[in-house]
């Protein structure tokens, strides 16, 4: 048993002794002068897939190598470790970087490619703060008005995606004033909501809010303003059943318009007149 324990502890002593040599090997060759020498050595991690050591000899060559061939090269190798890291800041730094810098390079068209992938990936949730997401909008659109023939051309789907990011950030936005119960902000926040996104997919769910807001907006106004609420009540029913006549909402949209039109006619109003004025 000692033994055993004896052969194990030695083991143990020679990896941890390999592993300070490798250590104190590699932090030597970052320190090295010889440039070629550590960009023979960045392209041999990276080839083997060691971008947490490939990407910083690359960054040791800025200087070195500025006005060489081998430069936009290191650059972009560099970039593309942030990437493949997952390091999505120091991606884009350096990414942005490179496009502005080397936009005749043959890694041009990857690099505006991987930049707008980034963004994209750094774009938040629709509920939060989207100008990520226009950011990652303007990246591609812009990658696409450079390379429209691109290899890479996927940027269809992540542009469909980031759109619809920004659809439902609206959508969310202008509905919180009516969960919060404030009717006349809501109606023009989901009307904007409406006027930015026509095809929205919750384009008829907004309509039926507008409706619904300006009917319990006209109900908790005062006496005098009551009247000319529900008439405007009445001509949104009629803009959103003309829009859906099927809807799912539209027994509840018939209460709203018969319970507005039953006050309009105790008041002696022609509601047709009114809206034709």
């Amino acid at each position: 048993m000692r033994l055993f324990k004896n052969k194990w502890c030695t083991i143990v002593l020679v990896l941890t002794l390999l592993a300070g040599y490798g250590c104190t090997g590699y932090n030597k060759l970052l320190k090295s002068p010889d440039a070629e020498k550590r960009y023979r050595a960045a392209l041999k991690y990276y080839e083997k897939k060691k971008y947490s050591r490939s990407t910083p000899l690359f960054e040791t060559l800025d200087i070195a190598f500025n006005g060489y061939p081998q430069e936009d090269t290191a650059k972009f190798y560099a970039a593309k470790g942030f990437f493949l890291m997952d390091d999505r800041s120091s991606a884009e730094i350096a990414l942005e970087q490179f496009t502005r810098m080397f936009g005749r390079s043959p890694f041009s068209e990857e690099a505006y490619f991987l930049r707008a992938i980034n963004l994209y990936k750094m774009a938040a949730r629709p509920e939060l703060d989207q100008s990520s997401t226009i950011d990652a909008i303007t990246a591609f659109k812009l990658f696409k008005s450079k390379y429209p023939e691109s290899k890479f051309g996927q940027e269809k789907d992540y542009l469909d995606d980031l759109i619809d990011r920004l659809e439902q950030k609206s959508y969310l936005a202008a509905k919180l004033y009516y969960q919060i119960e404030d009717y006349k902000s809501a109606v023009i926040a989901l009307r904007n909501s409406v006027k930015e996104f026509p095809d929205s997919k919750y384009a008829e769910e907004i309509s039926f809010l507008v409706l619904k807001s300006s009917y319990i907006y006209a109900k908790k106004s005062i006496k005098r303003r009551q009247t000319e609420r529900y008439i405007a009540t009445i001509d949104e029913y009629y803009n959103f059943i003309s829009e859906y006549p099927e809807s799912k909402y539209k027994d509840e949209a018939q209460l709203i318009y018969q319970d507005a039109l039953s006050y309009t006619q105790k008041q002696g109003i022609n509601v047709e007149d009114e809206i034709n004025r």
